[in-house]
C-alpha cells in the first residue's frame, strides 16, 4: 500500500472513528439488550434495519419525533415512546433515544415552565383565554397532589398538562426544523467528501493498474 492509499484510509477510518465515538453512549444493536426496558424488544429491534439506518430519511423524523418526546411533560416513560414512535416512523432509534437526555431532573422544569408559557401564550393569541398559573397556585397544586387530593385539582392538573403539552410541542417541532436543517446539511457534506474519498482511492488505483510498462529503448539494446 502505497503512501497516498494509506492517508486515504486512514482519512476514511478517521471518520468511522468519530461516528462511533459520537454513539458509544446511545442504543445500538449491540447493547440494546442491555437498556432496562428496550432489552425485552430487542430482538425484534435488532431486525428493523431502519432503526439502525443514518439515512436521511430516517434520521430527520427520528429528530423531529424525538425533540417532541423529550419536551413532553411525559418524564420516565419517554424511552418506551421513543421505542414505539421509532417503529411507527421507521425512524432512527438511537437519534430519538439520545434526544431524550435532553430532560433530566435538571432541566425538565426550566423546560416545562416554558413550554407552559409558550403554549398558554399561543392560545391567548387565538382567544383562548388560559388562567396563569403562578408561584402560589403551583405550589398549591403541589401540595394537593402530595396528599392526593386528586378531586380538586383534576381539571387545574389536566389543564397545565394540556397547556404544557402544546408548548412542548410547538417547542419540539421549532427545534426539530432547526436540528433536521444542520443534519441535512452535515450528511450532504458527508456524503460528498466520503465519495471523494472513495474516488481518490478508486483512481489511485486505476492509475496502477493501467501504468504501461516500461519499453526497450535503443540504448537498452
Amino acid at each position: 500500500m502505497t503512501a497516498e492509499e494509506s492517508e486515504l484510509n486512514e482519512s476514511k477510518f478517521r471518520r468511522i472513528r468519530r461516528v462511533k465515538r459520537w454513539l458509544r453512549p446511545l442504543p445500538r444493536r449491540s447493547n440494546i439488550h442491555r437498556y432496562p426496558i428496550l432489552r425485552f424488544f430487542a430482538e425484534a429491534a435488532r431486525k428493523r434495519t431502519y432503526l439502525w439506518s443514518f439515512r436521511v430519511e430516517n434520521a430527520v423524523p427520528a429528530i423531529y419525533a424525538g425533540c417532541i418526546i423529550t419536551l413532553l411533560p411525559l418524564y420516565g416513560i419517554q424511552i418506551p415512546l421513543a421505542l414505539l414512535f421509532a417503529v411507527l416512523l421507521r425512524a432512527n432509534l438511537p437519534i430519538v433515544a439520545g434526544l431524550q437526555i435532553v430532560s433530566n431532573p435538571v432541566t425538565i422544569i426550566p423546560i416545562w415552565f416554558a413550554a407552559y408559557q409558550i403554549g398558554r401564550h399561543f392560545l391567548s393569541v387565538i382567544g383562548v383565554d388560559v388562567a396563569r398559573l403562578g408561584r402560589v397556585q403551583v405550589q398549591a397544586l403541589l401540595h394537593n397532589f402530595s396528599h392526593a387530593n386528586w378531586g380538586e385539582n383534576i381539571n387545574p392538573l389536566l389543564s397545565a398538562f394540556a397547556v404544557t403539552s402544546l408548548g412542548s410541542i410547538m417547542m419540539g417541532i421549532f427545534f426539530g426544523l432547526i436540528a433536521s436543517f444542520i443534519y441535512r446539511i452535515v450528511a450532504i457534506r458527508t456524503a460528498a467528501s466520503y465519495a471523494l474519498i472513495l474516488k481518490k482511492i478508486k483512481d489511485h488505483k486505476a492509475r496502477k493498474t493501467q501504468a504501461p510498462f516500461p519499453t526497450k529503448t535503443d540504448s537498452d539494446a
